[in-house]
């Protein structure tokens, strides 16, 4: 295990960031009623660059002036915004919503195997092993034993199932390149990175079909400019803070609360009804966690 001593800013900060992406599941619901996916994604990012900037400029953060920053900048916005979430949203069309979530949840196993082989000081133990596949089990708990069943059912597509992967795999991978990238003003790299995202999906974007603002109601914008302030643009903020200080095996962790608190919000805002199993599953996750980050 890495000799970092996680502090609390740390736990606090990885409860944060799990709060704010699991709120985006309810917003982005509202956001493509009327919205198609791939303009809500580069709204979003480029509200995100757009609510950073003024911090950015406050702080007389400076904007990076190397060919080698940018492109570190650029690899973080395809790995951690584009990719993962085109394939992600892809795979969802295929398989069951359920699947995806356990699929999706294998991304801390695989951050701590590339962390493991890419980032000085992330060493594997068997206490860590052992919590992340609690925190696993966790996880499939809270989906459900149906979304287990459809895995091996025949109409399960293995594209499908695939794709889901492949985006865990992109997170993963954002996750390492974060923690490995230059040292660089956190408000700054924040800004650029979901400000690039942005750019680079609205020519994506437009030839999937041309914005119809007439289209889209008050509520899908309401909701997209909340996404790209919130679950993106502050969550950057959060993310890079808790990759630089506590590491991104740490910070892999989200992806097992971000399901249970996505079921909480649901219930809370959309009516939806908390199982038990679901609480039993929350229990297992947070048992989990305790037990990765156990010093010998």
């Amino acid at each position: 295990m890495s000799s970092r001593q996680h502090s609390r800013a740390d736990y606090r900060d990885l409860v944060l960031l799990a709060v704010l992406w699991s709120g985006a599941f309810a917003l982005t619901d509202l956001a493509v009623e009327t919205m198609t996916p791939a303009w809500s994604v580069s709204i979003r990012m480029l509200v995100s660059a757009a609510v950073l900037a003024p911090f950015m400029i406050i702080n007389r953060e400076p904007i990076p002036c190397t060919r080698k920053m940018w492109g570190w900048l650029t690899a973080l916005a395809l790995c951690g915004d584009l990719i993962p979430f085109f394939l992600l949203s892809w795979g969802i069309t295929l398989i069951a919503s359920g699947l995806s979530a356990i699929l999706i949840g294998i991304m801390p196993l695989i951050t701590l195997v590339l962390a493991r082989i890419f980032v000085p000081g992330e060493t594997l133990t068997v206490t860590r092993i052992a919590g992340f596949v609690v925190g696993l089990v966790g996880l499939v708990i809270v989906v459900g034993p149906d979304a287990l069943e459809g895995a091996s059912t025949d109409g399960t597509p293995l594209l499908g199932e695939m794709l889901v992967l492949a985006a865990a795999f992109f997170f993963a991978m954002n996750a390492i390149i974060a923690r490995r990238a230059p040292p660089a003003p956190l408000y700054s790299k924040a800004c650029l990175t979901t400000g690039l995202a942005g750019v680079i999906m609205l020519p994506l974007a437009w030839a999937e079909a041309p914005l119809n603002v007439n289209a889209i109601t008050l509520q899908s914008w309401i909701a997209v400019v909340v996404l790209g302030a919130l679950p993106v643009g502050y969550a950057t903020i959060v993310y890079f803070r808790v990759i630089e200080s506590a590491g991104p095996s740490f910070m892999a962790m989200t992806n097992y609360l971000v399901p249970v608190l996505a079921l909480g919000i649901g219930a809370i805002f959309l009516g939806e009804t908390i199982t038990l199993h679901a609480m039993i599953g929350l229990a297992v996750i947070l048992g989990g966690i305790g037990l990765a980050e156990l010093r010998r």
